[in-house]
């Protein structure tokens, strides 16, 4: 046969040499590939036990590369076992290539093995592809043997080698299979299936030497005792492979029980954390100090309009959360360690957009060198209306309450516009017949008739006293026009109370503002105090909510005027006295409110902008205006309200408003804004 060592030498000129097996070594290379199956069953429990895929794959390669070094430790073993009475060497590179074959066939067969689907297509592909690269490895060593004998293959047991390393390899994957189906957990059980494992593996090395012929010149002398090049450092590496598989599996054998004790506590408390996390009323993310989002929990997806985690996993927050300022996750000392409470608007996957509250804080976890916040987010856009229909109920309240004040307010200019609207009429009256009398007078051509008009005229100039009206009239119609702009002032402050308006933020003229607030609080304090306003020049717009502002300035101003009437009365000649101010203050704008009325002790300082709370009797009040107040001024406005009250002196409420309205500053729910 003419093809690559199977043919045969002429018997005239070599002559075949045999061998033998040295038994120690023999056994030696059974307890190698024994301990290379071990090492493969520990391995592929761990991959069948492990749900983490990055994980399941690092167990794949360190098999791979352990049994593939394991069965060619245990080829070289069965070589040193083989004496021949001639020297032999191994080429170095070829040597190191065989190494290969047999890793990526373990490779591919722990792939298939690891899906747990023996269906007989997988069964047949895992065994080829360890019996490919056992053979592989086997012929590839052989070829690196370097000897003065020719090598030659008998054909038949060439093929019989092969369909043995196939044969042995379905024996090896067949116990993998027993193994995973009866669950067999006991070592005495596991070192079993190795061993019928390392006997197959074994077995291919050897019906393959059985298949290879040496052959010598005839006119070649052996050695008497012959052997392998450098014994002790093949037997040295032999010795630290058989070593480092042993090692590893026992190591692998101890770290199977503990990995997978403690994955399963791991699997338990993961399932019991998810699931309150899964059942948490208000959405959940978790995001790193560079506003990562690294998880969000189910209510957080669907309050978003998200399905899969996936979908926002690795994304900047601010893609759902546009006004979150990411300075916030990165701050140092105290600041970068409290609990943050902010309103913010969320935006939705189709572009939509939410009311929500986000209450985030620092955990303990540090995760890539990065520090972890978990983002508590709360839908308020039903809150808030809520809270809306109860300022706009407060507003109505406060209407009704001044409604008495108003109608007088309003009464006092129409009754002088109505007077003079009577007095203008008759002096109309009068004014159209002296023009009637001068049209007919320059009418007239007979000079008699012009006599008679020009007398009527003059009697009628007697009769009317025409310098009077000529002196009242313009004076009446001022009088009207600036009563009619006086109701229409307190109409329109009244329109702008009982309306609601747009809450978006707006620059606001606040003087402008006040003012009608305080037109349409006169009712309230113009018998009972004077009233001072102070409004500074260099007074800038503030970003705010005009309407929110003004319902607090107005039960603020309302509050003093019942206070100064409690301590002065409404009958007495003493009046007290309101101050308005508003001035600039670094960034914000202060609104400060004086009242010399009966003032508040301590303790009633520290509840006034508790729901509910009030001091007012029964019928007067209901509580609700300053607590409404604390929620417009220092949750929505990101404010402060100051109080300074002592009693028998009066109170002094300031109201600090920044100039612009910080979206993403968050109001710590403290004492440090509401100071008595």
């Amino acid at each position: 046969m003419t093809f690559w060592r199977f043919i045969t030498p002429e018997p005239a000129l070599y002559t075949e040499v045999n061998g033998h097996y040295n038994h120690f070594i023999l056994f030696l290379s059974l307890l190698v590939s024994t301990l290379a199956a071990y090492s493969l069953i520990v391995v592929l429990k761990r991959m069948w036990q492990t749900e983490l895929l990055s994980t399941r794959r690092q167990w794949k390669r360190f098999g791979s590369v352990t049994f593939g070094l394991g069965v060619w430790a245990m080829h070289f073993t069965g070589m040193l076992a083989f004496m021949l009475p001639i020297g032999m060497s191994f080429d170095v590179a070829l040597t190191m290539v065989s190494i290969l074959p047999p890793i990526v066939g373990a490779y591919i067969a722990a792939k298939l093995i690891a899906t747990q689907v023996f269906t007989f297509t997988n069964i047949q592909l895992s065994s080829l592809s360890l019996a490919i690269g056992i053979g592989a490895m086997h012929y590839t060593g052989m070829e690196a043997m370097e000897t003065e004998a020719a090598m030659t293959y008998d054909f038949g047991f060439f093929l019989l080698s092969i369909l043995c390393a196939w044969l042995f390899a379905m024996v090896a994957i067949y116990m993998v299979i027993y193994i995973q189906r009866k669950n067999i957990r006991g070592q005495l059980g596991l070192v079993g299936c190795a061993m019928v494992m390392g006997m197959a593996i074994a077995g291919m090395h050897y019906v393959a030497m059985y298949a290879v012929h040496y052959y010598l010149p005839v006119t070649f002398i052996p050695s008497e005792t012959g052997g392998h090049a450098e014994p002790a450092i093949l037997a040295l590496a032999i010795t630290t492979l058989v070593f480092v598989i042993f090692a590893t599996t026992l190591l692998g054998s101890i770290f199977d029980k503990r990995l997978q004790a403690a994955e399963l506590t791991a699997k338990v408390s993961a399932a019991r954390e998810k699931d309150i996390v899964e059942n948490l009323a208000d959405g959940l993310l978790v995001v790193n100090e560079n506003g990562r989002i690294t998880g969000v929990n189910t209510v957080g997806l669907s309050l978003f309009g998200y399905k899969d985690a996936d979908q926002l996993r690795n994304e900047d927050i601010t893609k759902i959360l546009p006004g979150f300022d990411i300075r916030l996750l990165t701050g140092d000392g105290e600041e970068g360690k409290q609990q943050h409470v902010m309103q913010l608007d969320g935006k939705r996957s189709d572009g939509t957009t939410f009311h929500c509250e986000m209450n985030f804080s620092p955990m303990t976890v540090v995760v890539q060198n990065m520090h972890l916040f978990n983002v508590v987010i709360r839908d308020i856009t039903q809150r808030l209306m809520l809270e809306d229909q109860l300022r706009q109920a407060q507003k109505m309240e406060s209407i009704g309450q001044l409604a008495a004040g108003i109608a007088h307010e309003i009464n006092t200019p129409t009754q002088y516009v109505s007077d003079n609207i009577f007095f203008l009429k008759g002096a109309s009256e009068t004014g159209i017949s002296v023009m009637k009398t001068v049209h007919a007078l320059l009418n007239s051509k007979d000079e008699g008739e012009q006599a008679e008009i020009r007398a009527e005229l003059e009697a009628l100039m007697k009769g009317e006293d025409i310098e009077f009206l000529i002196d009242e009239m313009p004076v009446a119609f001022d009088q009207s026009v600036e009563g009619l702009q006086r109701i229409a002032k307190i109409v329109g402050a009244m329109k702008s109370f009982s309306h609601s308006g747009d809450e978006k933020m707006h620059k606001v003229d606040l003087k402008e503002a006040i003012s009608s607030t305080i037109t349409v609080a006169r009712g309230e304090w113009r018998y009972v105090a004077d009233l001072e306003a102070e409004f500074s020049e260099d007074v800038p717009l503030v970003t705010c909510s005009r309407d929110e502002v003004n319902q607090v300035v107005l039960n603020f101003i309302v509050n003093a005027a019942h206070a100064v009437e409690e301590k002065f009365g409404r009958e007495r000649m003493e009046k007290g006295l309101i101050q308005v101010r508003v001035y600039p203050a670094d960034d914000t704008v202060v609104i400060e409110i004086t009242d010399n009325g009966t003032g508040m002790s301590k303790e009633v300082c520290k509840r006034i902008f508790e729901p509910f709370f009030t001091t007012k009797p029964p019928g007067k009040g209901t509580g609700q205006g300053l607590s409404l107040a604390y929620a417009v001024i220092i949750e929505k406005h990101k404010g402060q309200i100051l109080v300074n009250s002592e009693i028998g002196l009066g109170t002094t409420f300031k109201i600090v408003l920044p100039v612009e309205h910080p979206q993403t500053v968050e109001s710590e729910l403290s004492d440090e804004n509401t100071l008595c």
